[in-house]
Order: C-alpha cells, then structure tokens, then sequence
C-alpha cells in the first residue's frame, strides 16, 4: 500500500511539474531563431511592432504593423486584430513586447514574443526592411493618429496614383500647403498604401479630404475640392 500510494505521489509531483513548465513556455519569449521558425511554420498569424512610429521608419520586420504599445489607444486598437491569429510581437530590445504580450494575452490572444527585439534580429544578420523615400505617402494608423493630434492644424488628402480626379486636386493642396506654410500640415496619404488607415476610416471613395484643429476633426466630405473650396475651407479655421 505504501509502495502504492508513493507512486501516486511521484505521477502528482511529475504532474505538477510539467504543468508548471507549461505554463512558463507559453508566457517565455522566443529567441531569434524560435521567433523565426514560428513565422515559417504559422500560416495565419499577425507581426506586431509596439515600438513608435519614428523608431518603425528606422527598420522593421517584413510584415509588420506598428502599434506603439504606450500609446493611449493601445488597447482599443489591439482589440480589432483578428482573433483567429497567433500575435507575434518584437519591440527594440524585448521591454516593451513583454508589456504588449501581457495586453494581448489578457485580451484573448495567442502571442509569441520575441526575446532582445528586432536588436537581436539586426544582431542575427536576417533580413529588416526599410522605408523608403518614396513611401513617404504610406501611414499606419499610429503614424496617422499621431501627425494628426500633435499638430494644430493638418489638411489631410486620402487619394491613390489611379485617381483622376485625385490628380486634378494635387495642384490646389500644393497652393494651400505654400499659402498657410508652417501653420498647415498636409498629409497625403496614398489608400493603396495605407490600407491599416483605410480599414480605419471604411473609405471606398477618393479623393477624400479630413481637416483636423488641435487633434478634433472638424471637416470630412469625399469627392474633387475646387482651390475656392480649400481656400474658403482654411479661411474658415485657421
């Protein structure tokens, strides 16, 4: 009996061992190569950087969205990902993904998170994508939400290289960002481009033209603005 009850025992503690050390893999980051072979081996999954939009145009995984984890909407934005996606996350070196991993877990998600950043990814010699010069019309949403609350006034022209009416307006955005100078930021944002922004915004008609005043947006209409009309339009908020 006590032979019996000594290996009840003994099956209870490797039990609770392996349960313990369950629970610690699934919370334990990944290294490089751990992070990468799950990217290769997971069919439908979502990359996360949570660093700031400024650090994300200095380099990214391939893939990647921005979300800046200490942003204040952090959480509402994370709670649209699709739920059927394992969350992978990297930030520079490993501080705030942990912080990221722990809102999406709380959320529901399944997250992997890589272990030192996209700093030990660099340090691994894998490929890091870069923005170019010419994707200056690309936004991410955190990028946008950003440009649009820190400035005070910002003129914003949703259009895509397609677009003939879009073309015929360049011209007036050009005469308004030139007349109001420093006190207008214009952003042109290409929908093509800036699909995490489009989702957004449901937009399924160019041009569209949004003008923000001290981070509240105060006019939307879509469809070809006259120079008359963004004259007037500025005239009235700036």
């Amino acid at each position: 009996m006590n032979k019996l009850k000594q290996g009840f025992l003994g099956l209870a503690i490797l039990s609770m061992a392996a349960c313990g050390l369950t629970s610690k893999n699934e919370n334990a980051a990944l290294t490089v190569q751990e992070f990468n072979a799950k990217m290769s081996a997971t069919s439908n999954y979502t990359l996360l950087d949570v660093r700031t939009p400024e650090e994300y145009t200095t380099g990214y995984l391939a893939g990647a969205q921005n979300m800046d984890v200490n942003s204040s909407d952090f959480a509402s934005n994370a709670a649209t990902l699709n739920k059927e996606n394992a969350v992978l996350v990297y930030c520079k070196s490993g501080g705030r993904s942990k912080t990221a991993a722990d809102q999406l877990r709380a959320l529901g998600y399944e997250v992997f998170d890589l272990a030192g950043g996209i700093a030990s990814w660099r340090a691994s010699d894998l490929p890091i994508e870069q923005v170019k010069k010419e994707d200056k019309e690309s936004f991410t949403l955190a990028r946008y939400k950003k440009e649009t609350t820190e400035n005070a006034f910002v003129l914003v022209d949703f259009h895509a290289t397609w677009c003939g009416p879009c073309k015929m307006m360049a011209p007036h955005i050009e005469a308004m960002k030139e007349k109001y100078g420093d006190k207008l930021t214009v952003l042109k944002v290409d929908t093509d481009k800036s699909m995490q922004v489009s989702k957004h915004f449901k937009i399924n008609a160019i041009p569209l033209v949004k003008l923000y005043k001290n981070g509240k947006e105060v006019y939307d209409k879509t469809g070809y603005h006259s120079v008359e009309e963004l004259g007037a339009l500025l005239a009235k908020n700036i």
